[in-house]
């Protein structure tokens, strides 16, 4: 990993030197100086060439400066994760104008490869301009990662022979983790088993290569190696914050929290906050699980491990806004787009946002084409009762009904009863009230009774009455 972030370091940094440099020099003119009225007065006519010339240079400075400045910023916000923010600014880069542009695409396949689509992120670092040696060494390390992805070894093998030779000098750890990546997709029985990473223990000496080793055994769920010869370790690797973490996750995965929180416990850093959130996760502590996934997240706004648990602990605990507002932040790879927005329609349901809801699973249906799963049907029939939807609702509990869902056969009937049951429903009149209702006994197999029929008027009486001669008086 050392080597792969020094790269990406590499690959970020000219951007901040050009940007430092750039900056400088328009603030070198005065207000006393003639630029400043060639700013206001549209008649050129009193300025020689000298000046025009002077005014277009400063002109093109100030939009480069502009540029840079969005680059930057553009920068900033995918090492923060946020990532909407980041293509806000690279929208304001217009690549045409600006010898910069492949900065620009180089951020945008950065973010595509965030968002898991490599094919479109390799494709945007494909072009012919960067094959030159000086652009290509920025961004070879990024199509070795979209092939290890898109599981193109043929093309992988390739990439990193030659992405080998020009970053060597940037690489910590002797490009260890790219060499041990392209291994895994060649399938190296020897890595994948243990016994490879077991072997590289000896180089407990540099603690970047020991955080990079560290790093891969997690990785291959190799956490046992890690403890094994974790008394090996020279005293002045537990200095370091990182592999103190590395450890307390070790430790975590291997089911020793109380050995996981000692070694994090004066450790600030997402990781180290999601550990402390699965713990209180755990033990049902969801208030405070809650709290340190929340940590997790300002310090990194798209970090997956605490979105996939901060998300479902919001709709425990009944934090409606906030679960929509990491709902957005969801980048998953291969993400399914529909069951995502099932999931904020749940949200504003809760919300009791009945009109957004609706619009949501109207667009949902038109996703579905008809075949609509059970839980969305659910949604639509109850949304549909809540807006006083009748016609909606009668086919929504219909068709969820014939997939044998109990309420929404009650609801069916109820449909076929009231003229609109979920006006019906807000009207403020006193309800009936049941004597000890128990939604348990409802699910309780009855014991059935015969019916005995109440005799009122005996047979035997009846039949005398047919053998007698009855006579009727006409008068």
């Amino acid at each position: 990993m050392r080597d792969m972030i020094g790269v990406l370091g590499k690959f970020f940094f000219p951007l901040y030197f050009l940007g430092v440099q750039a900056v400088a020099a328009p603030n070198q003119s005065t207000s006393s100086s003639p630029m400043t009225a060639l700013q206001f007065n549209k008649d050129w006519s009193f300025y020689n060439d000298q000046e025009i010339e002077a005014y277009n240079l400063k002109r093109k400075l100030d939009e480069k400066k502009s540029v840079i400045f969005a680059l930057q910023q553009a920068k900033k916000s995918i090492i923060n994760g946020d990532i909407n923010l980041a293509k806000f600014f690279l929208s304001k880069v217009n690549e045409k104008k600006t010898e910069l542009g492949l900065i620009k695409y180089r951020y945008l396949a950065v973010i595509a490869f965030i968002e898991g689509r490599y094919q479109e992120s390799l494709d945007l670092v494909s072009a012919t301009e960067f094959n030159r040696v000086q652009n290509y060494r920025e961004i070879c390390l990024l199509r070795v990662i979209n092939l290890i992805a898109l599981d193109d070894v043929r093309s992988l093998q390739k990439e990193v022979g030659s992405c080998q030779n020009l970053t060597i000098d940037y690489a910590n750890s002797n490009q260890f983790w790219l060499t041990q990546m392209t291994k895994i997709k060649e399938k190296d029985q020897d890595l994948l088993k243990g016994n490879l990473i077991e072997s590289f223990r000896n180089a407990y000496g540099d603690s970047d290569f020991t955080e990079t080793w560290m790093k891969m055994a997690l990785y291959l769920n190799k956490e046992r190696i890690i403890l094994k010869y974790i008394g090996s370790l020279p005293p002045e690797a537990y200095r370091s914050k990182k592999i103190r973490e590395l450890i307390g996750f070790a430790y975590y995965r291997s089911g020793n929290i109380k050995r996981a929180l000692d070694f994090i416990e004066d450790i600030e850093s997402p990781n180290s906050d999601n550990i402390r959130g699965n713990v209180n996760l755990l033990e049902k502590k969801y208030e405070l699980a809650f709290g340190h996934f929340k940590l997790a997240l300002a310090k990194k706004e798209n970090s997956e491990n605490a979105l996939k648990r901060s998300i479902p602990l919001s709709y425990i605990l009944g934090l409606w806004d906030e679960g929509l507002d990491m709902l957005k932040r969801v980048v998953e790879l291969n993400s399914n787009d529909r069951k995502k927005l099932i999931l904020e329609t749940l949200f504003f349901l809760r919300k009791e946002d009945f009109k957004t809801a609706k619009e949501n699973i109207l667009y949902l249906e038109k996703l579905y084409q008809g075949d609509i799963p059970r839980d969305l049907n659910q949604m639509n029939s109850y949304v549909a009762l809540r807006n006083a939807d009748n016609k909606t609702l009668e086919k929504a509990a219909s068709r969820a009904c014939r997939f044998y869902d109990g309420l929404n056969c009650w609801l069916y009937l109820q449909v076929l009863q009231w003229e609109n049951i979920g006006l019906t429903l807000k009207r403020d009149e006193p309800t009936l009230v049941v004597e000890d209702f128990d939604l348990r006994k409802l699910k309780e197999r009855a014991t059935i009774t015969p019916l005995r029929e109440s005799v009122t008027v005996d047979q035997r009486d009846i039949e005398e009455l047919d053998n007698q001669q009855v006579t009727v008086d006409p008068k």
